[in-house]
This record gives structure tokens, C-alpha cells and sequence, in this order.
């Protein structure tokens, strides 16, 4: 009896607090850049941003477990192009690959993407520009090809 509430205490925080972390290379992005501005999404939390229901934006949020928002002002943190060749080889190490890559009103957008078994796994989204570096780590999976409409939605809700 015993045994069964102590697996029941477990599956309940397995649960409640997800075992499965953003990836490595965010987290310790996040700990040497404590004041970064953050945000977490998590299923629930992004189906209450669409008060207006709409349908489009359930779409875009079906396969999405969780998501963390990182955004630094590089001149505060002392982040440099060394440092951003860095952090896209970490998670080069992680085993996320290249997406894609664009240049949009002086924004630099780069994409990797993280398959098992041809099954998307987790996304990352770099944004630069001249003065700040955004991280959007989604664990789960976002139609590849309105990658950058969702991170124009998530971009509002820091504004």
C-alpha cells in the first residue's frame, strides 16, 4: 500500500513538473544570463493566449509541450559573434541541425530542429539583431512552415 501512494506522490509531480528540461545548451544560457528576460509556455498557458479562439493559432500550437523565451541585451551581457558561434555549436552538440537561416529588417533568424525517429523532438529559434539575442526553445512541434509566424506571436506577448 505503501509502495502505491509513493509511486502515485511520483507520477503526480512527474506529472504536474515536467521531468524532460528544455535543452542543456538553454539552461546554461539561462544560468550565466540570470536577468534575461524570460518567459515560459506551457500547452495550457498558450491555449489561454488565444481569448479570441482562433482557430489558426490552435493549429500552430497543437504539438508544442512547452516553450522558454530567452531575450538579452547583448551590450549588457557582453555577448559577442564569438559567443553566438558558440552557443549554435552547443547545441550543434545536442544533436539540433540547421532549419533554416534568413536576414529580415536587420534581424538575423536562424532555425534548428531536433528529430528521433523523423519525429520533431524540439525547435530552437535564434533572433538577433544589433542590440539582442532572443532563444525560443520549444519542446515538441511547430509546422516548420509558420516557424516565424509563431515567434511573431510570442515577440507581442514581450512588448
Amino acid at each position: 500500500m505503501l509502495q502505491k501512494s509513493i509511486l502515485a506522490l511520483v507520477l503526480l509531480f512527474a506529472s504536474v513538473f515536467d521531468l524532460k528540461a528544455q535543452s542543456k545548451t538553454t539552461t546554461a544560457f539561462h544560468e550565466e544570463h540570470e536577468s534575461a528576460f524570460t518567459l515560459f509556455f506551457y500547452k495550457n498557458t498558450l491555449q489561454m493566449l488565444n481569448v479570441e479562439g482562433n482557430e489558426t493559432f490552435n493549429e500552430l500550437i497543437e504539438g508544442i509541450d512547452k516553450m522558454k523565451l530567452l531575450r538579452i541585451d547583448k551590450s549588457d551581457s557582453q555577448f559577442s559573434k564569438g559567443d553566438y558561434k558558440s552557443l549554435v555549436s552547443d547545441y550543434q552538440k545536442e544533436s539540433f541541425e540547421n532549419l533554416m537561416n534568413m536576414q529580415q529588417e536587420g534581424m538575423h533568424f536562424d532555425a534548428y530542429i531536433k528529430e528521433k525517429d523523423k519525429v520533431t523532438e524540439g525547435l530552437i529559434i535564434l533572433v538577433e539583431d544589433k542590440s539582442s539575442l532572443s532563444i525560443l526553445d520549444i519542446k515538441g512541434a511547430v509546422p516548420l512552415q509558420r516557424i516565424m509566424e509563431l515567434f511573431q506571436m510570442i515577440s507581442k506577448v514581450q512588448q
